[in-house]
């Protein structure tokens, strides 16, 4: 029992004092919830919520050092891999052999086109395979289809060519000729092109397409057959102001019309296309035919070919005897011609009124 004595207010002060310092402190506080096993949790409707986590200090993980290295191998082996792949690709075209596949009627070798190539062999890596393709097109007239195939690792480039085969010969004058032989040449393609050579006329080489192949030089030599022309050749004549450039497509309506009988022959009277010479297709609906068989001119329409040529297969068939005997009975014929234009009639032609 403590006595009244004066010292009982300090007794009393230093105790509260005393449980003062010994309450928790923040730090303390701070410690036991770290230690706490629902540290970084937090409770809600009786659920305990992970809310953060510790985080791993960088390099601790007893492999740290391992994936390091292999990290390091991987970019060292991506390096040397593009530095290989790098050099062989800009070093692709100082190979020294360029495998070339050609298909077609092989007009040009492998060295023609190597050699037209050229510089553009060193450009090759940056260009795509269409716009080689279209390069060696628009080089070489004779060229179809190119397909062009880069093969890097083995250092070779080949290259597929598909060519065109030449398809009839081309006449362009810039006015109309008197084309067609007369009657006392029959048979004689010498004369018909000296006949066609009297006239400003040019000559070009074309598909069956109509696509130029070359220019063509003919000059009348007196022989059988004009120096230049080439055998066998179907010359297609036609009236024009401008002349084709080499390596580009006709597209008037008066080639194509010609091109396209002249194609139709060849497959539905092959002995009736074999013996044609000369198609003057300057006008639609008077189509003229030089064939070998008659010495005057066949007239065909335009819209009518497939008959027109049926009915004069048929004549020189059945009757070319007696129409040989009829022209030449009658020697002051002007200009003879045979009309085949309609279905169920031929007309014999071109005759003074008083025969």
């Amino acid at each position: 029992m403590l006595k009244a004595d004066g010292w009982q207010p300090k007794a009393i002060m230093m105790w509260m004092q005393l449980t003062t310092n010994q309450r928790p402190t923040l730090t303390d506080t701070r410690e036991a919830r770290r230690r706490s096993p629902f540290f970084g949790k937090k409770k809600r409707n009786g659920y305990t919520w992970q809310t953060s986590m510790p985080a791993r200090r960088l390099g601790k993980h007893p492999n740290a050092k391992i994936y390091m290295w292999r990290r390091i191998i991987l970019v060292i082996a991506v390096i040397v891999t593009l530095s290989f792949a790098g050099k062989i690709v800009l070093g692709f075209f100082s190979a020294e052999y360029v495998s070339l596949e050609l298909s077609g009627n092989m007009h040009y070798t492998d060295v023609q086109i190597y050699n037209v190539l050229g510089e553009k062999l060193e450009n090759i890596v940056i260009d795509s395979e269409e716009q080689t393709a279209d390069y060696l097109k628009e080089s070489l007239s004779y060229l179809k289809e190119v397909q062009v195939v880069k093969h890097v690792m083995k250092r070779v480039l080949t290259i597929e060519v598909t060519e065109r085969e030449p398809f009839a010969l081309l006449g362009v004058s810039n006015i109309s000729q008197a084309y067609m032989p007369n009657v006392n040449t029959l048979g004689d393609l010498s004369s018909a092109v000296s006949t066609l050579l009297n006239g400003d006329i040019s000559f070009f080489l074309v598909d069956s397409e109509g696509h130029v192949l070359k220019n063509i030089e003919v000059k009348e030599t007196g022989q059988q057959r004009s120096e230049g022309l080439p055998e066998e050749m179907v010359i297609l004549s036609v009236v024009s102001k401008e002349l084709p450039r080499v390596g580009t497509t006709v597209q008037s309506s008066e080639v194509q019309l010609g091109l396209e009988l002249l194609k139709t022959a060849r497959l539905q009277e092959p002995a009736l296309a074999a013996q044609i010479r000369i198609i003057d297709v300057s006008d639609f609906q008077k189509i003229k035919l030089q064939i070998d068989a008659l010495p005057i001119p066949v007239w065909l329409a335009g819209d009518a070919l497939e008959s027109g040529l049926h009915h004069t297969a048929l004549l020189l068939k059945q009757h070319k005897t007696r129409l040989l005997e009829l022209i030449g009975e009658i020697p002051s014929a002007r200009k003879p011609y045979l009309d085949v234009r309609y279905q169920d009639t031929l007309y014999l032609g071109g005759y003074s009124e008083s025969r």
